[in-house]
């Protein structure tokens, strides 16, 4: 399709026609009706809590509590398992040091490139 219309002549057209078009009445109906609406719409609501609030923060608070109730409370045996795994952990990243750091990096690098996709279609649909 040849499209032999610059960007700069087609804003130049579009401001020749905004300033060129005759302007309509406003009909006389149309301040009554704004008018009607705005006392229509409600006043708004003072903020308070609702019952779906409470729910939500009564189980965050017993789950936290559950949660560190539940850490304080492991067998000695447990413990010393998790510090054994964890120490193991911490070695076998020490060790794979060398591929993980960069297979991290381009992972991320893909991840965030991936997240422009949507952006640059709409910079290209404009």
């Amino acid at each position: 399709m040849d499209n032999s219309l610059t960007p700069e002549k087609r804003d130049a057209l579009i401001e020749d026609a905004l300033q060129t078009y005759p302007v309509a009445a406003v009909p006389h109906t149309i301040t009554s009706e704004v008018i009607a609406r705005i006392k229509n719409v409600p006043a708004p609501r003072p903020f308070g809590f609702s019952w779906n609030d409470f729910i939500l923060a009564l189980i965050l608070s017993i789950s936290i509590g559950a949660l560190w109730f539940s850490i304080n409370h492991l067998p000695p045996l447990l413990v010393a398992q998790i510090r054994k795994e964890s120490i193991l952990f911490y070695q076998y990243l020490l060790v794979n040091m060398r591929w993980l750091i960069p297979a991290l990096a381009f992972g991320l690098a893909a991840f965030l490139s991936a997240l422009t996709i949507p952006l640059l279609r709409r910079e290209l649909l404009k």
